[in-house]
């Protein structure tokens, strides 16, 4: 991969964060999201009128190519851009022939020409891809709690709550040490929380899958339909306000989880963030427990695609109480998993914090 990743807090021209995702979703094995991207950069660097839309610059973090992304394949979930579904995979389409890819390319910037209201409702709103991909790896880190133990599961930056009921989600072999824990809470966070019960939640999800990933839309559908028979309660609310408001329980785990929210979080909010989360664990005793679980981009993987790592920290009133350990990779979506070792690497420090 021969494009690097900025900073997320660096502050980019609109074409250098488009050219990068189109670099990450085509590394990623998705040419139709990445012949999305390539009309939009042609049609700014042309000077039409999508250049007049979009934003001149943008912090990296925000993932804009992202949120174009989702207009996108929005337009086209509602039947507003015929043009452009009919070479949907997610929708049954077959992907543009050589052909066929300038009539694709006038159709993706025809559909967000004519909708500049549905574009830009997506660039200011914080993807809410919600992908339950992951829960593979949360099972993974509640697979090393003990079947006995009982868990307050919470998750911070939680979209629609979906990787709240991890536990009813499917896993992926070789990840866990043994059976789950009995999970007797869930509850969430989130700054605009999505409905995954509702048309438009269910609706608002889909538009953020990769329009080339049709078993990750299924697997989104079948993880809509578990959510709701298995209650999760999700609030309007920041991290720091959520986070201060817990304490831990008595003959119960107490656990902080979140996934691929950490670039859209300012350097100040992160370092609060982890503030409040070591004075929790410093709060912990042997009969209230605490952990803290992330599935976040590592700066110090190379990979692009498979930069992703679980971490885990657990506090007990113990000496090693809060060290961070290293326990699987793979790429952002969770796919393809694989277990550093047995009982995870120990870390000399915290990732997050880099």
């Amino acid at each position: 991969m021969s494009v690097a990743r900025p900073d997320d807090n660096e502050r980019v021209t609109i074409v250098e964060a488009l050219v990068w995702q189109r670099a990450y979703v085509l590394e990623a094995g998705s040419p139709v999201a990445a012949r999305i991207l390539d009309a939009v950069i042609e049609s700014v660097e042309a000077g039409g009128p999508l250049r007049e839309i979009l934003p001149t610059r943008a912090r990296f973090g925000d993932l804009v190519g992202l949120r174009v992304m989702a207009a996108v394949h929005r337009l086209a979930l509602e039947r507003r851009a015929p043009g452009v579904a009919l070479h949907l995979p997610t929708l049954g389409g077959q992907p543009p022939s050589p052909v066929q890819e300038s009539d694709f390319a006038n159709a993706v910037v025809d559909a967000l020409e004519r909708h500049p209201d549905e574009l830009g409702d997506s660039i200011r709103q914080t993807p809410q891809t919600n992908e339950v991909g992951r829960s593979a790896l949360l099972r993974c880190a509640l697979s090393r709690l003990g079947p006995l133990t009982e868990v307050r599961l919470n998750e911070i930056g939680c979209s629609a709550g979906l990787n709240l009921r991890a536990d009813h989600l499917p896993g992926q072999e070789g990840l866990e040490a043994g059976p789950l824990p009995r999970v007797i809470e869930r509850r969430g966070c989130d700054l605009d929380p999505v409905d995954p019960t509702t048309q438009e939640g269910r609706l608002h999800l889909s538009s953020y899958i990769w329009v080339d990933d049709v078993f990750r839309f299924e697997r989104l559908r079948q993880a809509m339909i578990v959510a709701a028979g298995i209650p999760a309660r999700v609030v309007r609310q920041d991290a720091v306000a959520f986070l201060e408001g817990m304490t831990l329980a008595d003959s119960a785990t107490t656990m902080v989880w979140h996934s691929a929210m950490w670039p859209y979080l300012k350097e100040g909010e992160r370092t609060t963030i982890l503030g409040v989360i070591a004075r929790l664990g410093q709060s912990a005793t042997p009969t209230r427990p605490f952990a803290h679980v992330s599935w976040e981009w590592s700066p110090d993987r190379a990979d692009l695609v498979r930069g992703f790592e679980l971490v885990v920290r657990q506090w007990s009133g113990g000496d090693d109480d809060g060290r961070p350990v290293r326990l699987a990779r793979a790429r952002g979506h969770g796919d393809g998993a694989s277990l550093v070792s047995a009982h995870g690497e120990a870390l000399e420090s915290e990732p997050l914090a880099r």
